[in-house]
């Protein structure tokens, strides 16, 4: 029985029942602890607005019945916990595959909560600019591939956003369901800042469970 009253471990719930790809082909020692286990961290990352694994540690150390409750989600089924490090290497590793993983997240939700109860079925796609960490990158550097700082994130670009002005960073691009019931997400993708919705709408639709696929 999960408790409505905590999100967080309802969150962590549907984490644990929603279908995963196969694990990458990889040399060397096997991974000790599950893509699920890692994915879980990261959804408690996010909720509690944390971006770095000292700070997941951090946040699982307090000692309140919530925190325990989590953890043993975090938790092996022999007992054992990732270390820092093993946090840091895995949630690097884990950011390649995010798109895929909201896509088969959604895919999966709509199966079980079923949105659009009357038949209609639609979709909308929007966009959110994120700002770089570290420093930025002024046009006059970048003309003459001049790196000020190792701070800045050269991967990163410009764009002017209605609201926030001029930003140098990235852009989230998210495809989600339009209901009364519930709004759930289907497909997302990251470009840097200067990519337009309109670029990465194409490929986002097309992607779209089958279930809506009248749409495209």
């Amino acid at each position: 029985m999960i408790d409505q009253s905590e999100p967080i471990l309802v969150l962590l719930s549907l984490v644990e029942g929603m279908p995963l790809p196969p694990p990458a082909a990889r040399r060397g020692r096997p991974d000790v602890y599950a893509d699920r286990l890692i994915l879980k961290g990261l959804v408690v990352m996010l909720v509690r607005r944390v971006w770095q694994a000292h700070g997941l540690l951090a946040i699982l150390s307090e000692p309140t019945p919530q925190m325990a409750r989590i953890r043993a989600h975090l938790t092996d089924q022999r007992g054992r916990f990732p270390s820092r490090r093993t946090w840091e290497r895995r949630l690097e590793r884990l950011a390649g595959v995010l798109p895929l993983l909201i896509a088969l997240l959604g895919a999966w939700l709509l199966r079980r909560l079923a949105p659009w109860p009357h038949g209609g079925r639609a979709v909308a796609i929007d966009s959110t600019c994120l700002r770089a960490r570290g420093g930025v990158w002024h046009k006059k550097h970048r003309e003459v591939g001049e790196v000020p700082h190792t701070s800045i994130d050269t991967e990163a670009a410009w764009t002017k956003s209605g609201w926030h002005g001029w930003v140098y960073g990235w852009k989230l691009h998210v495809v989600v369901t339009v209901s009364d019931r519930v709004w759930l997400p289907l497909a997302a993708n990251l470009t840097p800042a200067n990519v337009a919705d309109n670029e990465q709408a194409t490929r986002l639709l097309t992607d779209l469970p089958d279930v809506i696929a009248t749409l495209k």
